[in-house]
């Protein structure tokens, strides 16, 4: 709170003080969050503060920093079976005390320069790059690693994984080209053992890749436009960000504690295409990736603890406007393993829709939202209600549900369940957001 008081207080006096080309953007939010479906109990009690600092040296070099502050005390303020009730879903060597999970901490979330020249413009440093035109499935969209400590319940900004890189984009008259390369191997980073959303760990002895140039990462994007779609083409030469496992649509794995999980990392290149066009005030999207040299674990009875097979995946959207002006967007996505066999843990066709709408009252200080996700294999769904009320200019207050609908599961066997494994977990939750 003391951030949030000094920042009150010196907001007048920093605009005249701030040197020229300096521009600062701050906010103070807090997230409580409460389980209502079994075991009611506090569950997240997150308070942060973010300040975005950007400076112009001069017309060609610009610099952003991005730094956050947070305190999360709920572990220090309940016992973890009262915040997680649920730890007999996982070996009985879960911990009793979250040990990696800190009340406060302290990151830069992007911190990068940017260079521009005549024709390119150079960015390097700690930052977010997407790909993706259809949000929330990942399809060409492999480059920063996902947080999972919340799910995927957080916005989406927040569960990327910021890496540092090296973003190169030179601009032809109808096109552009983009290189990016990634010097740091980071992975999908899971829920805290013994937390709440803990879905899966990496296994024992897991083994990562040598810290060498050979094992960085790159990525080539081609955009255009032709006959008035918007055509991307990319290339990404990298690492699958999770061991092998039961790959899943939202693009990490659901093994790794059974005895099939093999403890290692693999090498994957991927093909994608990715296209927008507006027809009117409609559009239609999609994207289309064929990933060579991703790795499926297979049943604990079958001879081999891991099969690679080339994998295709693709997805549609449509964003549209129904009746009494609702903003609504469709997804739907598929990932299909070609050569399939029996033992491997994954379904041969996997598919998942989404569909969100939204709706905005009072010159858009009152906002509607529901988001609803399907899985179709599995037969369980996501569905997320929110409404968000702008107070003014600084003050907006959000509250909402995540209900989660479908078969536990059992990890412990192989049978993994992306959604319903948290049948349980259903939970309101409160957010207040000042911004300064």
């Amino acid at each position: 709170m003391a951030c949030f008081f000094l920042s009150v207080y010196l907001r007048p006096v920093s605009a005249k003080l701030l040197p020229e080309g300096l521009e600062l953007q701050h906010f103070i939010q807090q997230e409580t969050a409460y389980r209502v479906a079994s075991a009611p109990a506090f569950t997240k009690l997150l308070t942060f503060y973010q300040l975005e600092a950007r400076y112009r040296y001069s017309y060609s070099l610009r610099f952003t920093a991005i730094g956050r502050m947070s305190y999360e005390p709920i572990y220090d303020l309940q016992n973890l079976t009262v915040t997680n009730p649920f730890q007999d879903r996982f070996a009985s060597s879960s911990p009793g005390v979250v040990e990696d999970a800190s009340a406060f901490d302290m990151d830069f979330r992007e911190l990068y320069g940017d260079l521009s020249l005549e024709n390119t413009d150079l960015r390097i440093g700690k930052q977010i790059i997407r790909w993706g035109v259809i949000e929330g499935f990942r399809i060409t969209d492999e480059l920063n690693p996902l947080d999972f400590s919340e799910f995927i319940l957080r916005e989406l900004t927040d569960r990327y994984i910021p890496l540092w890189m090296l973003k190169i984009d030179h601009y032809f008259e109808k096109s552009t080209l983009q290189f990016v390369w990634i010097p740091e191997v980071v992975f999908h980073k899971p829920a805290a053992e013994g937390t709440e959303f803990e879905q899966f760990q990496k296994p024992p002895g897991l083994e990562r890749p040598a810290k060498t140039f050979a094992q960085t990462e790159m990525g080539i994007r081609f955009s255009m436009n032709l006959a008035g779609f918007d055509l991307a083409f990319t290339y990404f030469d990298g690492w699958d960000d999770f061991p092998t496992a039961s790959q899943t649509l939202f693009g990490f794995g659901g093994g790794g504690l059974g005895s099939n999980a093999s403890p290692r990392y693999h090498r994957i290149k991927t093909f994608g295409l990715a296209f927008t066009k507006s027809l009117g005030s409609e559009l239609v999207k999609g994207e289309f990736a064929y990933v060579d040299g991703r790795a499926f674990g297979t049943f604990a009875s079958a001879t081999e603890t891991e099969l690679v097979r080339p994998q295709v995946k693709y997805a549609l959207g449509w964003d549209t406007r129904a009746p009494l002006g609702v903003e609504t967007f469709f997804q739907f996505s598929q990932q299909w393993i070609q050569n399939h066999k029996d033992e491997i843990i994954a379904d041969e066709l996997d598919s998942g829709a989404s569909v969100t709408f939204r709706k905005t009252l009072m010159n858009e200080r009152f906002i509607l939202k529901l988001l609803a996700i399907y899985i179709v294999n599995d037969e369980e769904f996501l569905i997320r209600p929110r409404v968000n009320y702008r107070w003014n200019d600084q003050l907006m207050l959000s509250f909402g549900a995540d209900i989660f609908e479908g078969k536990e599961g059992n990890i412990q066997q192989d049978d993994f369940r992306f959604i319903g494994f948290f049948d349980k977990n259903d939970r309101i939750y409160t957010a207040l957001r000042y911004s300064f």
